[in-house]
This record gives structure tokens, C-alpha cells and sequence, in this order.
């Protein structure tokens, strides 16, 4: 009887600590939780890091980093990705990729491809589907069109290939065309491991990456295949077919004065469909060198900053900023408009490199814009774009303060004497590029040039067929541009919304807009972007125009810029094959109030696919802030 009584008091105590026991660990962990719950939690701002690795035993191998704030510990691996999209907040994405120099460039290439397709695949996708797929299926004519350009794509990569054994040993532009298509394919092989990660089972052709790197191209394309290559409907007349878009728009300007010294300013517009609106800032900090040999030189461009879209090698609006040991260069460009279809008689398409190839190793390659030009010049089939190339390097960084007035007055004089090579015009035309320095005639016109698209230089303006009539860089000396905020206004004012052409909507126009400047004397640039079809605000309206009634002509004050341009009514779109006149562009510009919004669409506009875009485009400007400045 006692061994049970003991037996019974035993449990009881084992049972009253274990119950103690659990209500002092419920008690810890409580106060555990209060504690964890007050602690600063990491906060994220959606940056998404990876890093590729690579030996020639095992291959590519990725390290996702997952959401990070301490970029710079990144590790760095053959290359690292940092990716952020932020395109319901402003309208943008942004990458940069680094790689490192003494790995092979083709292990390079193919590192930052695989990067950026395993960090974007989702935004490359619904480009494809807002894009080239939506495209391809509207109508007959269309899938025509893109069964042909698939064909000459396909046949055209496989030619190049054939010529990148040989020749780029010996020749550095195919070596950097080389590289190109290394990236792309590493891009295809990141889009398929990204989609897999996230188990996505749709699939995009090979064939269409070729498709969505030929954006640059497909204008041209799209006139060379309908008046050489598809014929005539039984008992439909052959005419030829020329499709003029609306203007992009670019306006650079040198300004100087005793505080800051010379600072460039430079504005931007691009026109495209609003079904491309999907956009992202990239800098590609990739070290190739001149040849395949990884201990030699490294190209003079290593560090591209532009502003581009899913999927795509390079700009096609194009805005580029080129950096290195010995460059800092601007490179933009707009379509040229061409009014001669002879032109295209004497083109081999097969033999054509792709714009975004070509001026990827231009940038490159070139150290002086007359190289950037020279190597442009090759291959110049597809393409066709008027290019302003601004050389920063030429500004003069001596440019500072004395305590002698005399030796102020010394540098002030020999700043206003031109540096030649500083600003270049280069136009393309089917089978032709022309190239100036047009250093001299930039400083002789007030330091500002103007351009949308009308050639410039002389041989070519003619070769077009077309005429000077409406060269943009009077009206950009009498809107006197002094700072980024009248760079963004004459370009407002300059723009296109084919969504607000009443009846005759389409989904086509200008679709941002982009500023930047550069102060020489401490060598800073400051870079602002505007996502979406350009709407005006009250304060960027303007007073009605006035004209002369003996003469008729119009008054080019700063006050009469857009309205100036509706009543020259000079630009014409092209849908469906149809040429529509554009008798109301900066009037409905004028009464537009608010920005374009997807649900508000009316005509065409409501049949667009529009993946992933915000419904509403109404967004400041946004400037990227990169991970790494070494």
C-alpha cells in the first residue's frame, strides 16, 4: 500500500512539473514573439538579385540571391544581375548586369543572356504576346507577312553564323556581332529556366527572340516586303507602298554660363505601338574584349546604359549613354523618313546584320564618334535612322573657377571655340549611311540642333526625295531651350497620340520621353524618363497660333510651336496599309486633360493586348539609381 501511495505522489509531482514546464516555455515563447513582433523587420523594395557561375567542367550554373538591399555584396561570378520592376509604380523596369573581364567573352555573353532572361521571363513573355504573337494573328496579310519574315530571319542568322568562324578572329565588329548572339542565345536558354522555375508550361518559338531583336528593323522590313516581295491580287493594279510614321523627336543643347560651367542637354521621344509600352532602364557592364583572347584589351565601351524593352539586346527607341576608360558618349537616334522605294531594289536582305547587333558593336568598338559612324557603316541594309552622337569627352573639364578676373576671361573665350568632333549627324538610308561632324554648324546655331526624322545632311535629304520644309531646329532656337524642363516641354509639344484621333484612333504615337544633362565641370549626368503616351497638362498649353494673312505664314514664337505643327498637318500614319492624315494631332493634344488609360480606349485602340501594363499611364518622371558605379 505505501510503494503505491509513493507510486501515485510520483506521478503527480512528474505531471505538476511537466504542466509548469510547458506553461514557462508557452510563457517564453509569448514574450519571444512580443519581442520579434517590435524589431525592425528588413524592409525590401522589390530588387531581385543572381549570380551566374560558370567552369568548363560542370558549365553555367545560377545562385538566386532572392530580395536584397546590400547589392554590393552580391557575389560576382562570372556576371550578377540586380532587377527591379516597378511598372505599376512609374512605369519602368530596371536591370543592370555586370560581368567580369577574365572569364572568355563568349562565357560573358552567354552569362548575362542567361541572367536576364531568368530574372525578366515573365516580362518577355507578355511582350511576346502584346507583340509579335497578337501581331502575327490579327489577318491574313499579317501571318504573310510574318511567315516570310520568320524565313528571311531564320536564313539570315544562319548566314551570319556561317561568316563568325571565319571572320571574327581577324576582325573585331564580328567578334562583337558574335558576342551579340551569344547573349541572345544565353536570353533564350534564361527565359526557359526562369518559366520552369516558376512552372510556366507555355513556350515562345526560338525563331521569334529573332523576331523581337529585329523591332529596329521591322519597319523597313514591313515596306520591302510589300512592295518586293508580295504581289499583286488578281486584277489589283501594283502601286507602290510607303507607310510614314509619326515623329520621334530628339533636340540637343549646349548651354555655359559663369556658375555651372557647360552642361549638355538632351531630350528624346520615341514613337511605337502602344502594345510595346512594357519598358526597362538596362546598363550592361559587360567587359569584352577586342578578340577572343581574355587577357587582352578590353573594348573602349564597356558600360551601356539605355533605355529598352523585354527581351531585347539593345535600345530600338534608341537613347544610349556610352561609358568608359576613355569614352562617355550620347547616342540617339529616330527614323528617318524616306520617300524614294528605289532605294530598296539593290538590297540582299540575306546578307543584312540587324540594327541591334550593328550598334551594339558600335558602341562598343568606338572611341570617337567618326569610328562610331565608320563601323556603322557596314551592313547598312535595315535600320534606317537618322543619329545624333554627342562626344562628351569634348567638353571642355578645364572649365574652372579663377581669382583672376583677366584669366576668367581668357577660358570663357576659348570655351566658345568648337572642339571638333564634338556633335555628329549619321543617316541611314537603304544601302548608304552618310556621316559629318557638325560641330561648327551646331555652335553657329546657337549651340542647338533639332531633329525628327527629315535628313539633315544634304546628299542624303535629297537621295529621300523629300524636302527640308520642316526641320525642327528653328522652332527649337525660338522656344529657347535653357534647362530639362523646357527640353521636356518642346517635346511635349512636338508629340503624337493616335489614341485621341476621334474616328480614325489607332494605337500609335510618342511613348515617352526622355532628358539628360551633363555638367563638364564636375562631370555629373542626370537622366530622367516619362513612360506612356505623352498627354499635356494645363501647364504645358500653349496660346492659339496667328499667321499673317498677306503671307501665310506662321508664327514660330515659343507660344505657337504645337499648334504650328497641326496646321502644316505633316505627318502621316500608317494602319492597315491606309495613309491617314493627321489634320488633328496637336489639337487633341490640346484638349486632352488627363493621361491614356486602357480602360477609357475607344476605336482600335480596345483591340491591343496589353499584358502586364498599368491601366492608367500617368506617372512622373523616374530616374534609375544603379547598384554598382565601379
Amino acid at each position: 500500500m505505501a510503494s503505491d501511495a509513493l507510486k501515485v505522489v510520483g506521478a503527480s509531482w512528474l505531471k505538476t512539473r511537466i504542466s509548469s514546464m510547458i506553461l514557462l516555455g508557452a510563457g517564453l515563447l509569448a514574450i519571444g514573439a512580443f519581442f520579434i513582433a517590435n524589431m525592425d523587420r528588413p524592409h525590401f523594395d522589390g530588387t531581385y538579385c543572381a549570380t551566374a557561375y560558370w567552369s568548363k567542367k560542370s558549365g553555367f550554373r545560377i545562385e538566386y540571391w532572392k530580395q536584397r538591399n546590400d547589392l554590393d555584396n552580391i557575389p560576382l561570378g562570372v556576371g550578377r544581375i540586380c532587377y527591379k520592376d516597378s511598372t505599376l509604380e512609374n512605369g519602368w523596369s530596371q536591370l543592370e548586369v555586370e560581368t567580369q573581364r577574365n572569364y572568355p567573352d563568349w562565357v560573358q555573353a552567354y552569362a548575362a543572356g542567361l541572367l536576364e532572361g531568368t530574372l525578366t521571363w515573365n516580362k518577355i513573355y507578355n511582350q511576346w504576346l502584346n507583340t509579335i504573337s497578337s501581331s502575327c494573328d490579327r489577318d491574313e496579310n499579317s501571318q504573310n507577312f510574318c511567315t516570310w519574315l520568320r524565313d528571311t530571319l531564320s536564313t539570315n542568322y544562319a548566314n551570319i553564323k556561317n561568316n563568325l568562324d571565319s571572320a571574327r578572329k581577324h576582325d573585331h565588329f564580328w567578334h562583337q556581332i558574335h558576342m551579340f548572339y551569344y547573349q541572345l542565345e544565353g536570353l533564350k536558354a534564361g527565359w526557359k529556366k526562369g518559366a520552369r522555375r516558376s512552372r510556366f508550361d507555355s513556350e515562345i518559338p526560338s525563331v521569334d527572340f529573332l523576331l523581337m531583336n529585329a523591332a529596329a528593323d521591322m519597319y523597313d522590313l514591313k515596306i520591302y516586303f510589300e512592295n518586293f516581295v508580295m504581289k499583286p491580287k488578281e486584277g489589283e493594279a501594283a502601286t507602290e507602298k510607303n507607310f510614314l510614321i509619326p515623329s520621334a523627336t530628339m533636340v540637343a543643347k549646349l548651354t555655359e554660363d559663369e556658375e555651372n560651367g557647360k552642361t549638355l542637354l538632351m531630350g528624346h521621344s520615341s514613337v511605337g505601338s502602344y502594345s510595346a509600352m512594357l519598358r526597362i532602364f538596362k546598363r550592361y557592364k559587360l567587359r569584352f574584349h577586342f578578340t577572343d583572347a581574355s587577357k587582352g584589351s578590353l573594348v573602349p565601351g564597356t558600360d551601356i546604359m539605355f533605355t529598352g524593352y523585354p527581351g531585347i539586346l539593345a535600345s530600338t527607341d534608341d537613347f544610349y549613354n556610352i561609358r568608359g576608360r576613355h569614352v562617355n558618349a550620347i547616342v540617339a537616334g529616330v527614323g528617318i523618313k524616306n520617300d524614294n522605294l528605289k532605294l530598296w531594289k539593290n538590297i540582299t536582305l540575306k546578307y543584312a546584320v540587324p540594327l541591334v547587333a550593328r550598334v551594339m558593336a558600335a558602341n562598343r568598338l568606338a572611341q570617337s564618334r567618326r569610328s562610331w559612324a565608320r563601323i556603322m557603316s557596314r551592313y547598312p541594309f535595315t535600320g534606317n535612322k537618322q543619329w545624333a552622337l554627342v562626344d562628351l569627352k569634348k567638353m571642355d573639364i578645364s572649365d574652372i573657377q579663377s581669382s583672376n578676373d583677366s584669366s576668367k576671361i581668357q577660358v570663357k573665350m576659348a570655351h566658345t571655340i568648337p572642339q571638333k568632333g564634338f556633335f555628329w549627324i549619321v543617316e541611314q538610308l537603304p544601302g548608304s549611311l552618310h556621316a559629318e561632324d557638325m560641330t561648327d554648324i551646331f555652335y553657329s546655331n546657337e549651340s542647338l540642333w533639332s531633329g525628327n526624322g527629315v535628313p539633315y545632311i544634304e546628299d542624303v535629304l535629297e537621295a529621300s526625295g523629300l524636302t527640308n520644309d520642316h526641320n525642327l531646329s528653328r522652332k527649337a532656337v525660338a522656344f529657347n531651350i535653357t534647362d530639362l524642363n523646357r527640353v521636356d516641354k518642346f517635346l511635349r509639344l512636338n508629340s503624337f497620340r493616335g489614341d485621341l484621333q476621334g474616328d480614325q484612333a489607332i494605337p500609335f504615337g510618342n511613348i515617352d520621353l526622355k532628358m539628360f544633362s551633363y555638367g563638364a565641370r564636375i562631370g555629373n549626368s542626370d537622366f530622367h524618363a516619362i513612360a506612356g503616351p505623352i498627354h499635356i497638362e494645363h501647364h504645358h498649353r500653349v496660346e492659339p497660333v496667328t499667321t499673317t494673312e498677306s503671307t501665310n505664314e506662321v508664327d514660330v514664337s515659343a507660344e505657337a510651336i504645337a499648334l504650328d505643327e497641326s496646321r502644316k498637318a505633316d505627318i502621316e500614319i500608317y494602319t492597315d496599309r491606309r495613309l491617314v492624315r493627321d489634320d488633328i494631332r496637336a489639337l487633341a493634344l490640346q484638349r486632352a486633360q488627363g493621361p491614356f488609360k486602357w480602360s477609357q480606349a475607344h476605336g482600335s485602340v480596345v483591340e491591343i493586348k496589353h499584358y502586364g501594363h498599368p491601366d492608367s499611364w500617368n506617372f512622373n518622371s523616374y530616374s534609375p539609381r544603379w547598384a554598382w558605379h565601379n
